[in-house]
């Protein structure tokens, strides 16, 4: 289901600069990548390896659009679905070094509304919004018909009613992020019930929630008086030179943007997310390599968009080893500032929406971040991710950890 972390067995594939003349030049990794996808049921994807200073590689693949031969580049757009969580984690740590809050602020102090933990427990902060232990779940039968159709998509498309059916909620009139989460959190709303909270005390239990991660967005809109967009727009996209990122899609980048398909190839309508900071960003590969070679230089000790106090924050382990959250889970059981870290020491989130997937990590063994961002899903609603796509994810994953710092 929508962007939830990818199944246990999809994710055990994971083990602002100008861009360097090395990324164009690896004739041997084209040709694989290229035989990779021309075998594979990915109609299209793109790749990225980056260092702290550089762009070591970038690469687009197969198609963007099927029916009209458009190739898939790196200047191709797509929504990356929970890897916007990641920029989540750079913008909550950009508000704190701002003075709008600490990790430990209640949000109740912060919120025109009230969310309460109906079974009691503490108070919910904002460190338990970002490492997913808050306690408030995501409702399926709300949350997962919380996108819309935009209203340039194509309504003649094979999958046009099934995705108003499956994924949208008739009649919706208020799209802002602010009215969606009154109604599902605070008492009284329309979409309120105690079951939008687990049992378990905020801060007990690892519950992973895009609802969670979405209201951490908001919080910044109240304090800061502006869109969680525009603020990441002033604060993230624009020192990054990252020109072609959004967080709701553009009728005027129509024809940049991946058609997202299926595993049977045919292509959803255009959607966006009311809870668009969760899931929603809309980048290019090339876009997306200039944030994390940001990532990895603040990683290794560097400042830019944060101080390097503020990366420190972003990226440090919130748990220690023996006090882990119950039901963390095995494959990446800590977390940064809504960075998960892995087992294997990969730092960075997965994501999959209706139609896409997408990778991106930091390796500190090697000092480099990978990108893979792909307009297929492996699984569709209510049904178990493919393992034969899943390998094809694997392969290409793999395949760029070949890439090393010259």
């Amino acid at each position: 289901m929508k962007k939830q972390l990818l199944a246990p067995f999809l994710l055990a594939l994971l083990a602002a600069a100008p861009v360097a003349q090395a990324a164009g030049e690896r004739p041997a990794l084209t040709h694989k990548l290229a035989k990779l996808q021309q075998a594979s049921s990915l109609p299209g994807f793109a790749v990225a390896v980056v260092s702290s200073n550089a762009v070591l590689y970038q690469r687009g693949f197969g198609h963007a659009d099927l029916q009209a031969r458009r190739p898939y580049t790196e200047e191709t757009l797509q929504n990356v679905g929970s890897v916007s969580k990641t920029v989540i984690g750079v913008a909550i740590v950009k508000a704190i070094e701002l003075g709008y809050f600490g990790l430990d602020t209640e949000i109740n102090g912060i919120l025109p509304f009230k969310v309460e933990h109906p079974h009691g427990g503490a108070a919910i902060t904002v460190r338990h919004l970002v490492t997913h232990t808050s306690s408030i779940v995501d409702d399926d039968e709300i949350y997962g018909h919380s996108y819309y159709v935009l209203p340039d998509a194509d309504t003649g498309g094979p999958l046009y009613q099934q995705f108003r059916r499956d994924f949208t909620q008739p009649g919706r009139q208020d799209l802002s992020l602010g009215g969606f989460l009154k109604n599902y959190l605070a008492v009284g709303g329309r979409s309120y019930r105690k079951s939008n909270f687990a049992k378990a005390a905020p801060g007990a239990a690892y519950h992973y929630s895009n609802i969670g991660a979405a209201l951490a967005a908001y919080l910044i809109e109240v304090k800061s008086g502006q869109s969680f967009e525009a603020f990441t727009r002033k604060h993230i996209f624009e020192p990054l030179q990252m020109r072609s990122t959004t967080w709701r899609a553009d009728p005027t980048q129509a024809k940049r943007q991946a058609l997202a398909y299926n595993r049977r190839h045919q292509a959803y309508p255009r959607y966006a997310l009311v809870t668009y900071p969760d899931g929603g960003l809309t980048t290019s590969a090339a876009d997306l390599a200039r944030f994390l070679m940001a990532m990895v230089k603040g990683y290794k000790g560097g400042e830019g968009v944060l101080t390097k106090a503020g990366f420190t924050l972003l990226f440090d382990p919130e748990f220690a080893p023996d006090a882990l959250p119950s039901a963390s889970p095995a494959a990446e059981p800590n977390s940064g500032v809504f960075w998960r870290i892995r087992k294997n020491g990969l730092v960075g989130h997965s994501g999959s929406d209706p139609g896409v997937t997408a990778f991106m990590f930091i390796d500190p063994a090697s000092g480099t971040g990978r990108i893979l961002m792909t307009n297929i899903e492996a699984g569709g609603k209510g049904e178990q991710d493919d393992p034969k796509i899943v390998q094809q994810f694997r392969e290409v994953w793999k395949t760029l950890g070949e890439v090393r710092q010259p």
